[in-house]
């Protein structure tokens, strides 16, 4: 019978526990797998490509809709740049307008006041200046027939202020007919209070002193060319005396966007005349 020996024991112990490691560790290094390894971090770069891509492509359609803004913003301060040339170019050819009146203005002056008859009374026939600008003036009466009509200071004031308001500022003054007129007497210094009616009758009756008309005055007369309706107007001459045709300047009233304007109207219905109070 063979001996227990605790020594022989021991060491064969060892011994088996250093094959189980061996074999463990060999286990281990024969089951490792390179390419996996490889494959997962592939992946993980594929997912953190594409959260980058996603933020970029998030950061593209950003610009996109701040560049669409930008170019909408463009467009629209272009369209006030065109506006605000045009308005330009319409503001030269005023500057060159009133650049002409003024030119002409001292030879308007002298040729308004043609002449003084022995009674000194003022005659007024329109000069080239004001039918140059305004075509049916040409018209009148007086250029063509020497018939000038007798005209006071304060109506070659009227007659002026008129002009100045109609053909050079253009001026706007929306409401009615009436009020186009009131603003030109209370300009040329002939407020309410330096007026005074000089020819009162009836709606509807027949004018039968035009003898009584000088430029500048104010006539109340019924528009046969517009429904028979009442209108204000400021007489500036005679186109055809014998059937009471003239030319006169008013305004269209009814709050239009529109300046006043020189017309051929008849006024065989006058029923009120208005002149400046001296």
């Amino acid at each position: 019978m063979k001996s227990f020996n605790p020594v022989i024991i021991s060491k064969t112990f060892i011994n088996s526990s250093s094959i189980k490691s061996r074999i463990l560790f060999l286990f281990i290094l024969v089951n490792f797998n390179p390419v996996e390894a490889q494959f997962w971090n592939f992946r993980s770069n594929l997912i953190k490509i594409d959260s980058l891509e996603s933020i970029i492509n998030q950061d593209r359609e950003l610009y996109k809709k701040k560049l669409n803004e930008s170019n909408n913003l463009s467009a629209h301060q272009s369209s006030i740049i065109d506006s605000l040339l045009l308005e330009t170019e319409s503001m030269a050819f005023i500057l060159d307008s009133l650049v002409l009146v003024i030119e002409n203005m001292t030879k308007l002056d002298v040729s308004l006041i043609s002449k003084q008859n022995s009674d000194s009374s003022i005659v007024f026939c329109p000069d080239k200046v004001m039918t140059e600008q305004v075509k049916c003036l040409q018209t009148c009466s007086c250029l063509t027939e020497e018939y000038p009509s007798k005209i006071s200071a304060g109506g070659l004031r009227v007659i002026k202020e008129g002009y100045n308001m109609a053909v050079v500022s253009r001026t706007i003054l929306r409401g009615s007919c009436w009020d186009f007129i009131n603003k030109v007497y209370s300009n040329a210094g002939y407020p309410n209070a330096r007026r005074k009616t000089i020819y009162k009758k009836k709606k509807g009756s027949t004018f039968a002193s035009p003898e009584l008309l000088q430029p500048g005055d104010w006539v109340y007369h019924i528009n046969y060319s517009y429904h028979n309706v009442e209108h204000s107007a400021i007489f500036v001459c005679w186109k055809d005396y014998e059937n009471r045709i003239a030319i006169t300047l008013s305004y269209a009233g009814q709050n239009k966007y529109t300046p006043g304007k020189y017309g051929t109207y008849d006024l065989s219905g006058i029923y009120n005349i208005i002149r400046c109070r001296e």
